[in-house]
């Protein structure tokens, strides 16, 4: 099977972009114990914002599980490694300095075991993930998947289902701390791989509209559960919005499959291409749109007062100001490199 550039995959992009941004945008609402105290509603409203765009990460990394499963590319891991390693050691260096560091041997230990601004976290994953996923196609692809399917089951269980299950359980009677334990058997692995383990199994041809209903019925159960542990412990919680909690897994993969099957054809030339530049730039919009964030709020651009609306336009702003930058440099040759 060849993979060639298409719509659905550039829109993916697009919305996955959108929602890292209103992620950060409602963060600031979502953590405010004194506004889930005073105005639950507006509290509830970052919620839904939470609930709905926990797909961003995940989207990422099962589109990248579909075109490594789906092409014959010839980049080796050399080519790889530079191609996101570059923009990684840039942006660090630009967050670092931005931040009023200075010591080049402060910088490099960031590098090397932290970060300098919180949302490059990914870079490093995605390393990782990028490099070992021509192996795991190895493993997991055609006749070899159902071979190996009992491995799947396996990681799947240590590295989805029980790390859920450690935050569920403070909701739930009874002592639930032995399922920590299970770590002792050494089955783990970095979670954020199951994602192209996956992938043969759980990209599917599937129907739209149910498709959809499963999606927002996932993520309603997760909304209300999210909202319980956060009642229950008096403080917002997000630990089952994490990425590699089962609920957000499974939506992820619905939401993908679904959107792969919908026929786009009926959105203007005008937009496509809009949303084809848009996905194009997610890499780079993803590691810029924090510094244009910090250099607008200190300005005082950004607004503040309406804890339900504000999120919206503020995303709207963000993701606007940063596409323009990166649509522009990619224009230059060299920029194309870090961007």
């Amino acid at each position: 099977m060849s993979y060639s550039k298409n719509f659905n995959i550039e829109l993916l992009r697009f919305i996955a972009i959108l929602a890292v941004i209103l992620i950060h945008m409602s963060m600031s609402h979502f953590y405010d114990s004194s506004l889930m105290r005073t105005n639950y509603t507006a509290w509830i409203f970052n919620h839904i914002y939470y609930t709905a765009t926990r797909f961003c990460v995940p989207i990422f990394f099962i589109i990248t599980a579909y075109i490594t499963f789906n092409s014959n590319s010839q980049k080796n891991w050399k080519q790889k490694l530079i191609r996101l390693g570059l923009p990684y050691i840039t942006w660090s260096c630009i967050y670092y300095i931005y931040s009023g560091g200075t010591s080049i041997a402060e910088f490099f230990k960031k590098l090397a075991g932290d970060n300098t601004a919180f949302h490059l976290w990914f870079i490093p994953s995605f390393i990782g993930y990028i490099l070992l996923l021509p192996a795991l196609k190895k493993i997991f692809f055609d006749d070899d998947k159902e071979k190996f399917r009992h491995l799947f089951y396996i990681i799947f269980f240590f590295s989805i289902i029980a790390p859920t299950f450690i935050p569920l359980s403070r909701i739930m009677s009874g002592d639930y701390k032995f399922i920590s334990g299970l770590s002792h058997f050494n089955m783990t692995l970095p979670a954020l791989l199951v994602y192209g383990i996956a992938f043969p199994y759980f990209y599917k041809k599937i129907n739209i509209r149910l498709g959809i209903m499963s999606y927002i019925a996932i993520i309603g159960i997760n909304l209300l559960l999210n909202v319980k542990t956060s009642d229950v412990t008096g403080a917002p919680d997000e630990l089952l919005y994490g990425f590699t909690t089962a609920l957000v897994f499974i939506s992820s993969f619905i939401l993908f499959n679904t959107l792969m099957n919908i026929n786009f054809k009926f959105i203007s030339p005008s937009l496509r291409n809009f949303i084809y530049k848009a996905g194009e730039c997610s890499f780079g919009i993803y590691l810029s749109h924090w510094i244009i964030y910090l250099i607008i709020e200190q300005k005082g651009l950004l607004l503040h007062g309406r804890a339900i609306i504000d999120p919206l336009v503020n995303t709207v702003v963000i993701f606007s100001l940063s596409f323009a930058l990166i649509f522009m440099g990619r224009k230059i040759k060299f920029l194309r490199y870090v961007l």
